[in-house]
């Protein structure tokens, strides 16, 4: 069975025409953001100085491949007494038919086997990337491989590319990009290694952290997927993720129900400026989704939890 939500419209980060709706909570809680660790274009600081002054109390920074914007926005923070701060990172995973990414949160970034397996993942994200650029030349949509990399500053992904194909004139917006030419079916798309999730998982567990099922609407079979990652100790998944809204919405929040997984979300915030782009604040999960998950962590780790916010014990 493919994923429930699949044929709804709507929900894709990068689909122009959904428009963001707010829940009928107060937005104090976002748990996926991104900053130029990765492929966010704000530095952890810009960002946090923007999610202060927004309704947000308790956020999540979730690099791809990477926790070197954690330190910089936790010490950012220090200046906004109401701001909590989880570190986390998104890990990338696929199974035999599906894509799907993981997020971890109460990471201890100072985990040093951690640390070397996410170098590994980021060399072969750059081995990929640059695999891209080659295909994009021989499609006679040429880029500078030195400019991707400093648009990059960081862990290379595919809207770094995007970002200098639109420089290149090639496309007219990120979206554009992947939907042509670096989307899942492109003819320039070139996979990375990926690991299985279930290894994801584990991973993140020997860092301290839990793992959260981000953006279900990639997964296909999904039930079965969570179901099998529930047995490997999967915590929540994303329902308040993105621009979800009405059938896709309530069907996520229904597996999570089903499996007793904490209904988790936030923007997926990039700063990309792309139209109709989800902002701090504007969504993201229930005021104790912080509380939930840091639950499961004390469950999981006892006193082992990989890194316990102020605010939040």
């Amino acid at each position: 069975m493919n994923n429930p939500a699949d044929q709804e419209p709507g929900g894709n980060r990068y689909d122009t025409t959904a428009q963001p709706i707010s829940p009928e909570w107060p937005v104090e809680v976002d748990l996926h953001f991104h900053t130029t660790a990765s492929d966010g274009t704000l530095t952890p600081t810009k960002l946090i100085e923007q999610i202060a002054t927004t309704s947000l109390k308790t956020i999540a920074i979730t690099d791809h491949d990477s926790t070197d914007g954690v330190d910089e926005a936790i010490s950012a923070s220090k200046l906004h007494s109401h701001l909590s701060i989880i570190p986390g990172l998104e890990l990338g995973t696929a199974t035999d038919d599906s894509k799907l990414h993981l997020l971890g949160y109460f990471i201890d970034t100072g985990n040093s086997d951690l640390q070397s397996i996410l170098e590994r993942f980021r060399s072969e994200r750059i081995d990929s990337a640059r695999a891209m650029v080659d295909r994009l030349r021989e499609l006679k949509r040429p880029i500078e491989w030195k400019r991707v990399m400093e648009i990059a500053n960081g862990a290379i992904g595919r809207p770094h590319i995007a970002r200098a194909m639109i420089e290149a004139g090639h496309v007219g917006s990120v979206a554009e990009a992947f939907e042509r030419y670096i989307g899942d079916k492109g003819p320039a798309m070139v996979e990375r290694p990926k690991l299985h999730p279930a290894d994801a998982l584990a991973i993140i567990h020997s860092a301290g952290g839990i793992g959260v099922l981000a953006h279900p609407r990639t997964v296909n079979r999904l039930d079965s997927v969570i179901r099998e990652l529930v047995e490997a100790g999967l915590a929540g998944i994303e329902v308040y993720a993105e621009k979800y809204v009405g059938k896709r919405r309530d069907d996520y929040l229904s597996i999570a129900t089903k499996y007793d997984l904490v209904s988790s979300g936030g923007s997926d915030y990039h700063a990309s400026g792309a139209q109709n782009e989800v902002i701090p604040g504007m969504n993201g999960p229930p005021p104790d989704t912080g509380l939930q998950l840091l639950s499961r962590a004390v469950e999981k780790h006892g006193s082992n939890v990989g890194f316990v916010p102020t605010g939040l014990s």
